[in-house]
């Protein structure tokens, strides 16, 4: 009792650090908010490995303008008796189009894994990330000129991450060199509201900023899950003139999803929608894992 009582004390205190750090200005690493709802380690290292199987994803957009996709995968290593270590990898590429130019990227994350009681259904993370990111410009703008050449940037990102059955926390530090580096806080609670049809309500929150934006109101972006078996649909609010409806189905080995942002009023085009299309594959050692219900 005395190990539970400290554990939720410092918890709370954590969570307490984490939100006085984080309030205070907007924005996320790459490319709209789908990222933390199929691309979690992009925003934060430390969620790499925090699963019991191995995560593939892709996410295209499906309009032409501005163009994008994402890959990332994520896994923990195995100790040599088949049990999962402490370790995990991950990473992602991405390639984006830009109104002068393509920027390309790669990132290869590691995390270490503590777990915080006996049964390890509580953990904590820590994990960096290395990557690069290169930008060419387009040689078929003439507008660009010879003004403009190819270039490479390294850079890192940093994370801790806290997750359980029911609940999820996280910090991180992207482009940690870059001098409009990214603050991040992530984090919600699942609700269970029907165990025999495994319906399950996880609001979550997202606050993020930069630095080159910190005399700016705080970017604060609410998220709502609902659960029904393996399906989901869901939504956020970003602002009272966009809608934004994401959905998934998971299948025996991998899921299927779609994610959808565009404005209330007016005509939709290129300029205005994003339209999204996700796949994901998950791989782990026993198919009894994948016959059940994964609210993540």
């Amino acid at each position: 009792m005395r190990l539970r009582f400290f554990h939720i004390r410092s918890l709370i205190t954590l969570a307490g650090f984490f939100l006085t750090l984080a309030l205070c200005g907007q924005t996320i690493p790459s490319g709209p908010l789908s990222i933390p709802v199929y691309h979690p380690v992009v925003l934060n290292p430390a969620y790499a490995g925090s699963k019991d199987f191995t995560h593939i994803a892709f996410t295209s957009k499906a309009v032409k303008n501005p163009y994008h996709q994402i890959l990332s995968a994520h896994s923990r290593l195995m100790n040599s008796n088949g049990s999962f270590s402490k370790v995990g990898l991950g990473g992602y590429t991405f390639l984006e189009q830009l109104d002068q130019s393509w920027n390309t990227g790669l990132s290869i994350a590691g995390s270490y894994h503590y777990t915080l009681d006996e049964s390890r259904l509580h953990n904590l993370s820590a994990g960096a990330a290395l990557k690069g990111i290169f930008t060419v410009p387009k040689s078929s703008d003439e507008a660009v000129g010879d003004t403009l050449s190819s270039t490479f940037t390294p850079d890192m990102d940093l994370g801790f991450y806290y997750y359980g059955p029911a609940a999820f926390a996280g910090i991180s530090v992207t482009s940690l060199f870059d001098q409009s580096r990214g603050y991040h806080l992530h984090g919600g609670y699942k609700f269970l509201l029907n165990r025999s049809l495994a319906i399950v309500l996880e609001p979550s929150l997202l606050i993020s900023f930069r630095d080159s934006t910190l005399g700016e109101p705080t970017e604060i972006t609410p998220f709502l899950k609902l659960y029904m078996q393996n399906f989901y649909v869901g939504t956020y609010v970003k602002s009272d003139h966009l809608f934004a409806l994401f959905f998934q189905y998971q299948f025996p080995r991998f899921y299927t999803g779609v994610f959808l942002e565009f404005p209330w009023k007016g005509y939709l085009n290129d300029d205005n929608i994003i339209f999204e299309l996700s796949v994901g594959i998950n791989l782990g050692q026993e198919k009894q894992k994948f016959l059940q219900h994964r609210h993540w």
